[in-house]
């Protein structure tokens, strides 16, 4: 039982008692409930994504035959420089037809100009010529009139596919290298802290059957070579 405490109060002929209950019961419960709230969002936070509608991934996981739940989460790093330029639309931009659009079309995910080589053939038609070793992928805000870089990385990443996110992060779907060979890979990119979140799934792939560039995204497109030949990496076994 709480303990019953008086008050009196000069200003009225009666005697005005308060009990402090109340006190002593807010004085637990508020603590308690914040207590319950923090324990039930940490158990929210997890080391995997939740699933969500989108066609570009879901058309990425289903190709190498993988679903969210076989990525695990292998870190979080902030980029702590900026790299971005204007950015001026032009008629002749032939990687203006790769760009992956926002829904509002305010924004758009470069994922081919920084290191990839188009030529036009005589029938007007796309033909991929080249690509250098390093991969970016860039950003470009159309209201803004800037091209800002959001990933970078060597031979040992490959960047195969995005999209944006319903809470508004970009996340790159790839392939990266580490000690057991090459095995797929998400970013999660957070526009606004510039924090990347990188998952990695536990099977490596053997390389000649990472194609999903020239097989689906750029399937549009004539490849006079093998995409997977740029990555140097003998095929590892399943």
């Amino acid at each position: 039982m709480f303990r019953r405490k008086e008050y009196w109060s000069e200003s009225t002929p009666k005697t005005v008692k308060i009990y402090n209950q109340h006190r002593v019961a807010k004085a637990f419960f508020l603590p308690a409930l914040w207590m319950m709230i923090i324990i039930m969002y940490a158990c929210g936070q997890t080391d995997k994504e939740e699933e969500w509608p989108d066609q570009r991934l879901q058309r990425w996981l289903t190709y190498y035959d993988l679903s969210l739940d076989e990525f695990e989460k292998v870190g979080r790093f902030e980029r702590s420089y900026k790299v971005e330029h204007p950015y001026e639309p032009l008629t002749d931009n032939l990687f203006a037809s790769l760009y992956i659009y926002s829904a509002d079309s305010l924004l758009a995910i470069d994922l081919d100009s920084y290191h990839s080589v188009l030529e036009v053939k005589d029938d007007g038609t796309l033909f991929y010529a080249g690509r250098e070793p390093d991969m970016e992928v860039g950003l470009i805000d159309f209201e803004k009139g800037l091209r800002k870089r959001i990933l970078f990385c060597g031979p040992i990443c490959m960047f195969e596919e995005a999209t944006f996110h319903p809470d508004g992060r970009i996340v790159v779907a790839g392939f990266s290298e580490n000690d057991a060979g090459y095995k797929p890979a998400l970013w999660f990119v957070d526009q606004k802290n510039s924090a990347v979140t990188f998952y990695q799934a536990k099977k490596p792939f053997p390389t000649k059957k990472i194609r999903y560039i020239s097989d689906k995204r750029l399937s549009h497109i004539e490849f006079w070579f093998d995409h997977i030949d740029f990555i140097d990496q003998p095929d590892i076994p399943l």
